[in-house]
C-alpha cells in the first residue's frame, strides 16, 4: 500500500491531503539517452533551487536531489514531466490540481496490483521542491516531527538523513543505500554548501566591540580550536554578526549557554559560553542586535565569547570557516 502522509498543503482555496508513492511504481516514458547524461541534465535543472531551499529550510539539498533522481527516474517519468512536474511521487491534489495515473500498490500480503491514483500536479519543478520541503519540515498531521531526523540541525550528515528516511518516506529497506550512492556518484554534497562567493556578498561584523582575541582558529596543541575566543568583561552584550534566524538558543556541556544564527547566505554563526541567552529559536534578528551576554558557562576558564562560522547548520568540523577570514573579507 502507499504511504499515507496525512498532511495538507494550504492554498487560498483548498488544503490537499497528500500521499507519497515511489515513482518506480508508475509507468515511465522510455528514453534512448544515456542515463548519466540524463541525470546530470536533471541535476542542472533542479540543483540551484534545491540548494536555495536547503539553505533556507535547514535541509540537505543533496538528499533532496537524490530523492528526486530516484523517485522520478532522473526526470524521465511521465509524472515528473510537463505538465505535471511531480518529481517526488506525491499523491493527492496541489492547489486543486491533480492527475489520475496508473500505479502499483501492494496489499497486506505483499501482493502487487495495479490501480489508479490521483497525483499532485505542479506548475514547475520549483513548486514540487517547495512542496517536498514543506512536507519534511511540517511532518504529518498527527506527528509534525515525523521527518525531523532529516534536518541539518538534527542529522549529523547526509547519511544520517537518508537512514532516517528509510522506512518513513519509503518502505524499501535499501532506500538509504540507493540515495547515498547517487549522492556520492554525482557529488551532490556540493549543493549542501552556500554559494562559492558567499564571503564576497555578505557583510559580517564582530559580535563584540573592541575585543581581545585570546585564541585563534585551527590547531591548538593536540586539539583543534573550532573558532576564535574573544575576551571581554562578563555581562557585556553580544551582538549578531549578521542578520538571520536563531536556530539554537540552549545549553551544551562544552559551549555552555550558546546561540546559533542561520544567515541568508547559508552560513551559521555560533556564540558560546554566554552568561545568558537573550533570544529564542525561530526569532529573526538584525545585524548588531543584542542576542546574549558574555559569560563563562560550560567548559570555560574565564569570561569570553567563543565565536564560530560554519557552512553547515549541523556544525560539523569539516564545514567550519576561520571567522577572522570571513570578517576580513567584508
Amino acid at each position: 500500500m502507499g504511504i499515507f502522509l496525512g498532511f495538507s498543503i494550504e492554498s487560498s482555496a483548498v488544503a490537499d491531503t497528500l500521499e507519497v508513492t515511489p515513482l518506480s511504481t508508475i509507468e515511465r516514458k522510455t528514453t534512448h539517452k544515456k542515463s548519466e547524461d540524463v541525470t546530470e541534465n536533471f541535476i542542472e535543472k533542479i540543483g540551484k533551487t534545491a540548494r536555495d531551499i536547503g539553505q533556507k529550510e535547514d535541509l540537505y539539498a543533496s538528499v533532496m536531489i537524490a530523492q528526486a533522481i530516484l523517485e522520478s527516474g532522473s526526470g524521465q517519468s511521465a509524472l515528473s514531466q510537463a505538465p505535471y512536474f511531480n518529481i517526488f511521487g506525491v499523491k493527492g491534489q496541489y492547489e486543486g490540481k491533480g492527475v489520475l495515473l496508473p500505479t502499483q500498490e501492494s496489499d497486506d500480503q505483499g501482493r502487487v496490483f495495479t490501480t489508479q491514483a490521483t497525483f499532485c500536479q505542479y506548475d514547475n519543478y520549483e513548486a514540487s521542491l517547495n512542496a517536498y520541503a514543506k512536507l519534511i519540515k511540517n511532518g504529518l498531521s498527527h506527528d509534525p516531527s515525523f521527518y525531523q531526523g532529516t534536518w541539518k540541525s538534527v542529522a549529523s550528515d547526509y547519511t544520517a538523513a537518508t537512514h532516517f528516511l528509510t522506512g518513513r518516506y519509503a518502505t524499501d529497506p535499501h532506500y538509504h543505500e540507493k540515495l547515498d550512492k547517487l549522492i556520492i556518484n554525482y557529488e551532490l554534497t556540493d549543493y549542501d554548501k552556500a554559494t562559492k562567493n558567499t564571503k564576497e556578498t555578505t557583510d559580517y561584523i564582530l559580535p563584540l566591540d573592541d575585543p581581545i582575541v585570546t585564541s585563534t582558529y585551527g590547531k591548538r596543541g593536540q586539539s583543534f580550536h573550532r573558532g576564535i575566543d574573544l575576551a571581554m568583561d562578563e555581562g557585556t552584550k553580544i551582538q549578531a554578526a549578521g542578520e538571520g534566524r536563531v536556530t539554537r538558543a540552549t545549553y551544551h556541556p562544552s559551549w555552555g549557554n550558546y546561540v546559533t544564527i542561520l544567515h541568508p547566505d547559508g552560513l551559521t554563526t555560533l556564540y558560546a559560553h554566554c552568561k545568558k541567552n537573550l533570544v529564542q529559536v525561530g526569532q529573526e534578528v538584525q545585524q548588531g542586535e543584542q542576542i546574549a551576554l558574555v559569560g563563562s558557562t560550560g567548559n570555560s576558564t574565564g569570561p569570553h565569547l567563543h565565536f564560530e562560522v560554519n557552512r553547515s547548520q549541523s556544525l560539523v568540523q569539516e564545514q567550519l570557516l576561520d571567522p577572522i577570514e570571513v570578517l576580513e573579507n567584508n
